[in-house]
């Protein structure tokens, strides 16, 4: 595989119709092995909150769901940017509820219960409207795609720099990829391994806060995502090339190495 499997979302409060509008979805999928993986939500704030945090490329969504309505989804997905294509699955009596949906960018709308055959090709009709799911298509968007994915890696590294349990594997399960592709991925990208860009991002911290504080070593080892205090030091000593009380009396006149903990009993007090 060179790159990871589209995401088809499926948001549907029912478990009989998610389910069989994710089996039949899933026997189609095989017809092209590796393009696409299906997830499901039972609920609009849970759609939601995937839609927002992965990279989904499609959607199929019931109008009305517990917690928030599949517009109104639809609606926050759009002020933040993420314009995912979306069918909309709808009873008898809601029109007025897809008109709008409509004007959100919806693709299309299906009448429950769900008739297999309608589904499939309405959801074929919509990829190829928007050139999405074809071999071709991902070959043709795939450099976009990386880019996504290593931004999207990125700022998930950010949110986390303070967790010393943080691992690529924890990374690449958030990114849908295999954890060794994301790892050439990433290097690729950023010219660094994993660890050795999440140990940059957490050093470039740990600088700023023993120039711009009085706090002692143990608590900015702490917040910056390192187990010990001397961990941060030998990984500090191995970057730097010396240790993190040197590089603060480098830095700073009148300080030394020996003022150490007088500075951050002052900085307790204050």
């Amino acid at each position: 595989m060179t790159d990871r499997p589209y995401l088809m979302l499926v948001v549907e409060d029912e478990p009989a119709i998610r389910e069989g509008v994710l089996g039949t979805l899933r026997k189609w999928g095989e017809k092209q092995p590796d393009i696409w993986q299906f997830i499901a939500a039972a609920s609009g704030p849970e759609g939601l909150e995937i839609a927002r945090s992965q990279p989904v490329d499609f959607m199929i969504c019931d109008i009305r769901l517990p917690g928030m309505s599949g517009i109104d989804m639809l609606e926050k997905l759009r002020q933040a940017n993420r314009n995912t294509p979306a069918i909309l699955l709808t009873g008898y009596a809601e029109f007025e509820y897809v008109r709008k949906a409509l004007s959100l960018g919806v693709v299309n709308y299906l009448l429950k219960p769900v008739d297999q055959v309608q589904l499939i090709e309405a959801v074929e009709v919509a990829l190829e409207k928007e050139n999405i799911g074809s071999r071709r298509s991902r070959e043709a968007d795939a450099p976009a795609r990386h880019n996504e994915t290593i931004r999207h890696a990125l700022a998930l590294i950010a949110e986390r720099l303070k967790d010393p349990d943080f691992t690529l594997k924890e990374l690449a399960d958030r990114v849908h990829l295999n954890a060794n592709y994301l790892s050439t991925l990433f290097r690729e990208n950023t010219g660094m391994t994993f660890s050795d860009y999440l140990t940059r991002q957490r050093l470039n911290i740990a600088k700023r806060l023993l120039l711009g504080t009085d706090k002692k070593i143990y608590t900015i080892a702490e917040e910056t995502g390192f187990s010990s205090a001397k961990y941060f030091i030998k990984v500090f000593r191995d970057f730097e090339g010396v240790t993190p009380k040197a590089f603060r009396a480098s830095r700073i006149p009148g300080a030394s190495p020996g003022d150490e903990d007088r500075r951050g009993a002052k900085g307790a007090r204050g």
